[in-house]
């Protein structure tokens, strides 16, 4: 734990439960709503924050699945919800800014109708090599690309996911173009990668653990500032030369619009506290994450970032929903 956030939170975590309860909140259960079906890595998530939120306020923390339209339908919800504190997004960037910049149209304003409250994780995004590619290193990959433009296959878990955004902005950022090929998944893309039908694709650790371990793929670059303690060995982007390839997936939760700033700063507190929790700490990083917990100010300063990153990608890169 690194974030000057959690220090006062780990020196005195005994004090938390008295000033919670005694503040009168939450009082009920609070709904943590998922974007996607249940059994994802988000309600791993969710749930390695639950039991310590349970013994700091007497409250359990609900999940609340609700998925489509790419978490769209889960966030407009929360939009719509009691500004209360009790029913939460635990949002990342598809229906935050990723959203925003596929579709002018959304039901929300993702900038003011959702406040930021806790910064929880990011799941360091890796652009990964089937064993079936004989090039070593970042460079064999830009090499390879450079020898067959447009004609390399990367897979991605879908046209407009996460994975497409982050080839198009390695591809921006290298100079370079891969032949797109989308997946219903990244399930499928990694069945394929140990077939040694698709050479690359960029997915979290935890996605590719088992075919890591079975010698089928390998981890090429890290696309985060720093490298992940998942991979320590796997240099990041920024580390190769290439700067601007640096968007971790990163998991919040959020509250709707006029959620009192009291709440916001209770929130955030438990959560920073629920994260500090040693089984917390030990479910997160088997699957691969990185524990952040920032509070509001930085949280909404990456969300900030973020959406102008992901607007400047697809606009450059011509991407639609269709």
């Amino acid at each position: 734990m690194k974030r000057r956030d959690l220090l006062p939170l780990l020196v005195a975590p005994l004090a938390m439960p008295s000033l919670v309860r005694a503040q009168g909140f939450p009082g009920r259960p609070v709904r943590a709503v998922v974007p996607y079906a249940p059994g994802g890595s988000v309600d791993v998530v969710a749930r390695a924050i639950g039991p310590r939120f349970l013994e700091l306020t007497g409250q359990p923390l609900v999940l609340d699945n609700r998925a489509g339209a790419g978490g769209v339908i889960a966030a407009e919800h929360v939009v719509k919800s009691a500004p209360d504190g009790l029913t939460l997004l635990v949002a990342n960037a598809a229906q935050v800014a990723i959203a925003k910049a596929l579709n002018p149209r959304l039901p929300y304003e993702p900038e003011t109708d959702l406040l930021p409250v806790t910064h929880l994780i990011d799941t360091p995004m890796v652009l990964f090599a089937a064993q079936s590619f004989q090039g070593q290193g970042l460079q064999a990959v830009l090499d390879a690309a450079r020898a067959r433009p447009g004609a390399v296959p990367m897979g991605t878990p879908g046209v407009a996911s996460f994975g497409h955004l982050l080839l198009e902005l390695f591809q921006q950022a290298a100079g370079v173009s891969f032949l797109h090929a989308p997946y219903r998944g990244a399930a499928l893309v990694l069945n394929d990668m140990a077939a040694g039908t698709i050479p690359f694709t960029f997915t979290a650790v935890g996605s590719a653990k088992g075919l890591m371990d079975a010698g089928t793929v390998r981890p090429i670059a890290v696309a985060s500032a720093r490298r992940t303690p998942a991979l320590p060995d796997t240099p990041t982007f920024i580390e190769l030369g290439l700067p601007t390839v640096e968007a971790p997936l990163w998991f919040g939760m959020m509250a709707p619009k006029g959620t009192p700033d009291a709440i916001i700063a209770t929130l955030h507190r438990l959560f920073a506290e629920s994260l500090a929790a040693p089984d917390a700490r030990a479910t997160l990083g088997r699957i691969g994450a990185d524990i952040v917990g920032d509070g509001p100010e930085p949280f909404a300063k990456l969300l900030r970032e973020d959406m102008a990153r992901w607007i400047e990608v697809v606009r450059r890169g011509n991407i639609t929903l269709t």
